[in-house]
């Protein structure tokens, strides 16, 4: 397993990576919009997108990371 990489979230598309982003709330009760998107590799070769948020009511900063194996390289 890609060490560091273990807590992402599987998906199997970017809408489902923003649907759920979408579905998170800050502790404040805030929504969070991206600030930072970066497409990583792992030494195992799986792929992951490395979203960097903040919220928009109060700017707390939080990371989410979603493997995108399932569908990286696979344009419609």
């Amino acid at each position: 397993m890609d060490e560091g990489l273990a807590g992402a979230v599987a998906v199997i598309s970017v809408a489902e990576e923003y649907r759920r982003l979408a579905e998170e709330r800050c502790a404040c009760g805030g929504r969070y919009r991206v600030r930072r998107q970066l497409l990583l590799e792992g030494p195992s070769g799986r792929h992951y997108d490395r979203l960097e948020v903040a919220c928009e009511r109060c700017g707390a900063e939080r990371t989410f990371l979603f493997d995108i194996s399932a569908f990286y390289g696979r344009w419609a």
